[in-house]
């Protein structure tokens, strides 16, 4: 990979809510999309260098593109957990057709068993088994030696045990007090709680030294106010950790997506292709501009979600939504598209 290619580690010091449309505040995603991180960023980079020069980045995005994100990602110690992509894996067809069941319900790989299924390789029996989460679990009459026993064989691979390891989800209790009649009703704010050495991780490319720095202060800038959701309440703290990104890529033309994508004018043409493979995320929430003592609410829109496939590579839109608005003209909804090379094998759908 490029040396200005970076992965950056969030280690979560409090909790994090990340929500996803839908009632109320119940609903919390693992998954951090780059629209959310691309926003966060541009506000800490306000608080740094005026809010008047984000926005003229912002004006000039499309044409000079300082930097470009990917969603992100869970991690465990030095386990990286990536998107699966909307292909059928290549497997023996003489095993049984269970595991095609098991493997549409996997959610992430981690990075050998991605690398693999981006290069088109054959998964054999016994790698499936890890993938799928297919544990032999040694029986014992002891219940303590048992459980003892079970969580030695349990393979760090399977994914059903990422969300375990992963961290886990906590539903607070909370009242809300009408201001009119004092009448109160109960609501729950759903968030996660991040094991030890377990976070969220994603892609950071930078067009040049002085972009990677500023965007790096913003980041380390962030690791106090926080990320996501309830920010006020101490949520989304983190701490942050630079790595070099080394992935094995094929020599492909499809690209396999990373991050959210808008289509901009001319790109519908991607999804008449033949081998192109997608689904949608809805988004929305509020947009709380540094500087502003009221939040805007914005528009809801359909993106191409995370491990979406295509014949060419996409390039997404940068949106600009006209608003009068506590001093601005417009607010932007990140729609750019981070694609890698993926290799579709003959057959799929």
């Amino acid at each position: 990979m490029p040396e200005n290619v970076k992965i950056v580690k969030l280690c979560f010091t409090s909790p994090l809510h990340v929500g996803e449309v839908g009632i109320g505040l119940e609903e919390n995603s693992l998954l951090l999309h780059s629209d959310t991180i691309f926003n966060a960023i541009c506000n800490s980079l306000a608080k740094l260098y005026s809010r008047e020069t984000v926005t003229k980045m912002l004006e000039n995005y499309l044409s000079e593109m300082p930097f470009r994100i990917s969603s992100g990602f869970p991690f465990i110690n030095d386990t990286l957990y990536f998107p699966k992509p909307m292909s059928r894996a290549d497997i023996d067809p003489e095993l049984p057709q269970d595991y095609l069941k098991k493997l549409k319900k996997t959610k992430y790989l981690t990075k050998p068993y991605f690398e693999k299924w981006i290069r088109g390789e054959r998964f054999s029996k016994e790698e499936l088994d890890k993938i799928t989460g297919n544990k032999t679990v040694v029986l014992c009459e002891d219940s303590d030696e048992k459980s003892d026993k079970t969580q030695e064989n349990v393979n760090p691979e399977a994914n059903e045990d990422v969300p375990s390891k992963f961290g886990s989800d906590f539903l607070l209790p909370k009242v809300s007090v009408s201001r009119q009649d004092a009448t109160s009703s109960i609501f729950f704010l759903g968030s996660v709680h991040f094991n030890k050495k377990a976070g969220i991780w994603f892609i950071l490319y930078c067009t040049d030294e002085n972009w990677k720095e500023k965007v790096l202060s913003a980041l380390r800038l962030l690791q106090h106010d926080g990320i996501g959701g309830k920010r006020t309440w101490g949520y989304g703290s983190f701490s942050l950790q630079v790595e070099n990104f080394d992935l094995d890529m094929p020599a492909s033309k499809r690209r396999l997506l990373l991050s959210l994508f808008y289509p901009k004018e001319g790109e519908k043409c991607l999804f008449s292709e033949r081998n192109a493979s997608w689904g949608f995320s809805l988004r929305g929430g509020y947009a709380y501009p540094y500087g502003s003592s009221i939040s805007q609410q914005k528009p809801q829109r359909l993106f191409i979600k995370e491990g979406s496939i295509f014949e060419t590579e996409p390039e997404g839109d940068l949106i600009k939504d006209k608003v009068n608005f506590d001093g601005l003209n417009a607010l932007y909804h990140y729609g750019i598209a981070y694609s890698i090379p993926i290799v579709v094998n003959r057959g799929e759908t």
